[in-house]
């Protein structure tokens, strides 16, 4: 009797395991908010394959494309780079988070569990309780204006690079065989700083007052456009297919995009014969 019901329990279970396997469904979203609802066969190197949900048909979607990707069991299965780093920008600032079943918290501050595989947001409201809730639990967060913080970063360091990157070309199109390389470097980026006399400066650089024009210009710029964009709005979840994200939630990143750029070219050599040899001795 005891044989007979284990290999009840045995079909029974095994039955179990493949419906459920079945009801598995993952849920695509770009980064407009725009998702797709079907089954992932695996993710590739650049590609993500996947069947459509009332289709036999195996699609594909460059993953840059993708924002994240989720199942009906709220887990993970990828996310990008811009999905991670919403996130950094978001920890400890004072927040409004909006749940998809309508409700609104005032955050005291907001942070997330590490674990991305089961993704869940540590909340201190106002009066200080703290709790968990899951990310698949929550339409949007909307933080205070001091991220801001990193929209002033941007304006600089793009605007002090783009000097930089001109200065540099300036000097090798004047670039002079007679005069010392040290002497012209020096010369050159000169031009860039306000007079020191306690260093040698006596005038003031010939770029300098455009440097000190365009920086502040650029800062204030960057920072005019993000709150005209509602950078400070961080969509999740959907609430339905068709519905979008208010704003795009790529994040734009000149060192993001040639990294991502320079390891796609390494990918494609390391795929010849002769290129896998050559960057194995690198690594």
């Amino acid at each position: 009797m005891k044989q007979f019901a284990s290999i009840l329990l045995f079909i029974y279970s095994c039955l179990w395991s493949k419906n459920d396997q079945n009801d598995v469904q993952h849920i695509i979203v770009k980064y407009n908010g725009e998702s797709i609802v079907g089954y992932i066969d695996s993710v590739g190197y650049d590609l993500l394959y996947y069947t459509p949900k009332d289709s036999a048909d195996t699609d594909s979607m460059h993953l840059r494309h993708v924002y994240y990707a989720y199942n009906n069991y709220k887990k993970i299965f990828h996310y990008s780079w811009s999905f991670m780093e919403n996130i950094r920008m978001m920890v400890d600032r004072p927040a409004t988070l909006f749940t998809s079943s309508g409700d609104t918290i005032q955050l005291n501050k907001v942070r997330f569990r590490p674990d991305m595989l089961q993704p869940e947001v540590f909340i201190q409201d106002t009066s200080y309780k703290s709790e968990l809730i899951s990310l698949f639990d929550i339409e949007k967060i909307n933080t205070d204006y001091s991220i801001m913080e990193f929209s002033a970063k941007r304006g600089f360091f793009y605007s002090f690079y783009s000097f930089l990157i001109a200065t540099a070309l300036n000097t090798a199109i004047k670039w002079d065989s007679d005069i010392r390389e040290d002497v012209q470097i020096r010369n050159q980026f000169d031009e860039l700083l306000p007079r020191l006399s306690f260093v040698g400066l006596r005038d003031t650089g010939k770029a300098y007052e455009s440097l000190s024009f365009v920086i502040p210009t650029s800062v204030l710029l960057s920072m005019i456009y993000d709150v005209w964009k509602n950078k400070n709005e961080f969509y999740f979840t959907p609430l339905m297919e068709e519905k979008k994200f208010e704003r795009n939630m790529y994040v734009f990143s000149f060192k993001h995009i040639t990294k991502t750029q320079l390891s796609r070219i390494v990918y494609k050599i390391e795929k010849t014969k002769f290129g896998n040899k050559l960057v194995g001795l690198f690594r």
